[in-house]
């Protein structure tokens, strides 16, 4: 049986992405490829979802326990990497809403190295695409919500974006014109998305090396 394949999506915040992996799951759920969604973080996940989501909400500052922090990200994605595996080995697509790119790219803006911000992510599953919504935080600054947690600020989302493109060059890095209209997005998404359930699923999983990472 084919293999799920494991597909995220990563931006700055307000880029879209959290309506686009909606609409490519209800796509691909629609058309018979069994398809589950994971936002990260998850606030949800019992251990360490609570204390993310207070600092999201109450931090005083971005740089506020920024090492701990950073460790209690990488530790979501740890806790839920067990049931992604399970997933995509019994045949069902992944769709994330952010990891471990966010995680490393987000941290780097706060002042984290580079080594201790990509090293907790070694062993995780690498996503088969990352779709990578691209837009700049001046624009995303002027959609509703932003502003409501502690890392949205335009200054600070100006630098996330450039520590993301550190990525820019791995084969499984795809930029996404996010300035367009959600309907232009969507298809552009589903087309890749396709192409990318259509060949990789007959591949192995692959874990990430220091060199995805750039380390």
């Amino acid at each position: 049986m084919p293999r799920g394949v494991f597909i995220v999506f990563e931006g700055l915040d307000r880029s879209g992405k959290t309506t686009q992996t909606e609409k490519l799951t209800d796509y691909l759920n629609s058309i018979g490829k069994k398809t589950i969604l994971q936002r990260f973080p998850d606030r949800a996940e019992p251990v360490t979802g609570p204390a993310i989501n207070n600092y999201l909400l109450n931090a005083k500052s971005i740089g506020e326990q920024k090492e701990g922090m950073h460790l209690l990200f990488a530790a979501n994605r740890w806790f839920l990497a067990e049931g992604i595996e399970a997933a995509l080995a019994a045949g069902t697509n992944v769709v994330a809403d952010r990891y471990s790119f966010s995680g490393v790219s987000y941290s780097l803006s706060k002042g984290v190295p580079q080594a201790f911000a990509a090293s907790p992510e070694i062993g995780l599953l690498r996503p088969d695409i990352v779709l990578f919504f691209d837009v700049d935080a001046a624009t995303v600054a002027q959609r509703g919500g932003f502003g409501d947690e502690v890392m949205e600020k335009a200054e600070f989302q100006a630098l996330v974006k450039q520590n993301m493109s550190q990525f820019a060059d791995k084969d499984f890095w795809t930029p996404i014109d996010a300035n367009k209209t959600i309907d232009e997005v969507h298809e552009n998404v589903k087309i890749i998305a396709e192409k990318a359930i259509a060949t990789a699923s007959e591949l192995p999983l692959r874990r990430f090396e220091p060199t995805d990472l750039n380390l």
